[in-house]
């Protein structure tokens, strides 16, 4: 047992309230580990405070004429007429042009530039005191002349227009050696927004560009350090369902990746480089609070406390990765192991409110600071480090990535609003192609936007990007048919992302390399601000009576599709897998589409209440032969299997096998062979 996953096991005993116990199966003293060239590194992008500041970029008033308190640098000069200490719109202020990171200088944008805070309940979040440090953190992994670097930074989200900022800085400073970088956020609401959405008011851009370029220059000095820092290191990879951590949802349809995956880098001396976590839920929970302080509070929320616990274990440099983050709300912290069996759909106790399907009876661990932010980030590190003990070595040494760029049609007519009045100070909009003309605010419209999506694999790991926050069920499926469908005659999901990767241990990305704002299937969009949809005015609930309040936040009806027929142009076909209609298979014969039951997935309606299968669960599932369209049991083949074998094992939402089935499963494994079970399609 490596020294650093010693550690990982005392910080999990002692991290965890609940009854869970660790994970057998740790690594055996044979496996031959796979060389790779490991660097890491880490940065503080806190804004520095005002008076720590040795000089501040944002501070062009030479006659000292404008006097308003600052709590941070990187804001412009303002003349506090109210009094109250801070910088309210209507005020005098001093308009400065921002110098970049890259050596040009931004004309000034026509608004006061400050430190919002982004996310939460919308706007005029300028905070007040700082609870713990932001951070990026980057690994870098070289084998055969291929080298990439995986960068992780404390943000709502990031454009892709502000990573390009980075790699020109860093290509400027003359790093040249590396093939691809990657970047993504996690998601956290109480740092500085550099989306533009949680300004003074919902008309004024919150973006403070001496704030975005200090970003730009931090991470590019964090990226070359640790492509500076390489040694020889062998690789780890793992993942676990936590059994006291409850997901609830802001909006239909109730789908997660309810898993934490892990990943460590250890060098010939037993001592992790880095360790990563990946887990798809919201960091949010002081953004949202009721109490008027904490939605004032600079804070990395729950990844500060994930990382302090793992680094203080021996984890090197730690980094925390969202996954498939839309409307995955955080989990409520219960102090016991709880029940993964649906019980039905309704209302969770969790900070800001949110859906579950899952029994919310007991105790939870009170809301705070302290409390349940703590505990929460707590216990994400103790399930990391399980995810690692029972997990494996890659023996797989190679290293590849694939981009693409993907075009997006802008049918938000907000988001054209707001592009009008220039809050999307970073972002670049097209019109038939072609870039729009900016102005020094920022405004410009056009009629679409270009991403990025790819993936990039390191041994036995396979990351998925989604440049946004994706709806889990648009890259793992769900057990929806048409009748579950918001609106069903736009048909299914495009394509199995998942189901499509090919590693042993997969990964999705979330916020990776952009920040397109939800992203789901035509067919779950309900209440896109579309020319259409204002012209009838429908509102946010779809035909069960379920909520669709994230919808308001998505650049088109259809941006998951687009995303997704991008990826499956861009992926390989997997060797060892196939995917095929079929069912799953109950006790008394009977097919369903879902292992554990049916219904509880709807607000109303004959779909709302849920019946468990009888005897607890399926015992096999039916598949029809490749190539088929539709379910036809007399033609599918029966593979049946009650409890897991190591020749056939059901199979989680990451490939991986599972000893029973649950909500995550979508198909078996048997004989090495992954069969992912379709069952969207009708008879």
């Amino acid at each position: 047992m490596h020294r650093s996953i010693r550690l990982f096991v005392i910080v999990a005993l002692i991290a965890t309230t609940g009854g869970a116990g660790i994970a057998a199966g740790a690594h055996s003293s044979d496996e031959e580990p796979a060389p790779f060239l490991v660097g890491a590194a880490e940065g503080d992008i806190t804004p520095p405070l005002a008076t720590g500041a040795a000089a501040d970029p944002a501070n062009c008033d030479a006659a000292h004429t404008f006097d308003g308190p600052h709590r941070f640098a990187l804001e412009e000069p303002y003349r506090d007429t109210n009094g109250n200490g801070r910088f309210d719109v209507g005020e005098p202020f001093l308009d400065c042009p921002t110098p970049t990171a890259n050596g040009g200088v931004r004309a000034p944008d026509g608004r006061w530039d400050g430190i919002y805070l982004g996310g939460g309940n919308c706007c005029n979040r300028q905070p007040t005191t700082v609870l713990d440090r932001l951070g990026a953190e980057t690994f870098v992994v070289a084998h055969e002349g291929k080298r990439v670097a995986v960068t992780t930074v404390d943000n709502e989200g990031v454009f892709d227009e502000i990573w390009d900022l980075v790699r020109q800085k860093i290509r400027a400073d003359g790093v040249t050696d590396l093939d691809a970088s990657f970047f993504t956020s996690t998601h956290d609401e109480s740092a500085p927004d550099t989306i533009g959405i949680s300004g003074p008011n919902e008309f004024t851009s919150g973006v403070d560009p001496f704030y975005v370029e200090f970003m730009v220059a931090r991470v590019a000095d964090v990226v070359e350090r640790a492509d500076r820092r390489l040694q020889p290191a062998s690789i780890r990879y793992g993942a676990i369902h936590p059994d006291d951590l409850v997901p609830c949802w802001s909006s239909y349809p109730y789908v997660a990746d309810e898993q934490i995956g892990a990943m460590q880098a250890v060098d010939r001396h037993g001592d992790a480089v880095f360790t990563l976590v990946n887990y798809g839920i919201h960091a949010e929970e002081l953004g949202f609070s009721d109490d008027s302080q904490d939605r004032l509070h600079l804070s990395a929320d729950w990844p500060h406390f994930t990382r302090a616990a793992l680094a203080a274990a021996g984890g090197g440099v730690v980094l925390t990765m969202a996954g498939a983050v839309g409307s995955v709300e955080m989990p409520q912290v219960f102090d016991t192991p709880r029940s993964f069996q649906p019980v039905a759909e309704h209302e969770s106790n969790g900070n800001g409110g949110c859906r579950t399907i899952y029994d919310t009876a007991g105790t939870t661990v009170p809301y705070g600071y302290q409390r349940s932010t703590r505990v929460r980030g707590e216990r994400i590190a103790a399930w990391a480090s399980r995810a690692l003990e029972s997990g494996a070595q890659s023996r797989s040494d190679d290293v590849a990535f694939a981009p693409t760029t993907v075009v997006v049609h802008l049918d938000n007519q907000l988001f054209h609003l707001a592009g009008n009045i220039g809050i999307f100070a970073y972002k670049h909009v097209f019109q038939n192609g072609q870039p729009v003309p900016r102005a020094p605010n920022g405004a410009q419209d056009g009629d679409e936007v270009h991403s990025v999506v790819g993936w990039f694999s390191i041994g036995d790991g396979q990351f998925v990007t989604a440049p946004g926050e994706v709806f889990p069920f648009t890259y793992i499926h769900s057990f929806a048919g048409p009748n579950q469908l918001a609106r069903p005659e736009l048909g299914p999901v495009h394509g199995w992302v998942m189901a499509r990767l090919s590693a042993p241990w997969r990964f999705i990305a979330g916020l990776g390399d952009d920040m397109l704002g939800y992203m789901f299937p035509a067919s779950n969009a309900v209440d896109v601000p579309t020319p259409a949809h204002l012209a009838n005015d429908p509102g946010d609930r779809d035909r069960f009576g379920c909520t669709h309040p994230d919808d308001g936040e998505a650049a088109a009806e259809n941006t998951g599709d687009a995303i997704d027929d991008a990826l499956l142009r861009l992926l390989p076909a997997p060797r060892d897998a196939t995917v095929r209609v079929g069912r799953y298979v109950y006790a008394d014969g009977t097919f369903h589409r879902s292992p554990m039951g049916d219904g509880g997935i709807a607000c109303s309606g004959p779909r709302a209440p849920f019946t468990p299968a009888p005897g607890g669960a399926a015992v096999g599932i039916a598949v029809m032969p490749a190539g088929a369209t539709a379910f036809d049991p007399e033609h599918a083949v029966l593979h049946r299997l009650t409890s897991s074998t190591s020749e056939r094992a059901w199979m989680d939402v990451r490939g991986r096998p599972q000893l029973r089935p649950s909500t995550q499963t979508r198909g078996i494994v048997e004989e090495g062979r992954r069969i992912w079970v379709d069952v969207f399609p009708t008879r």
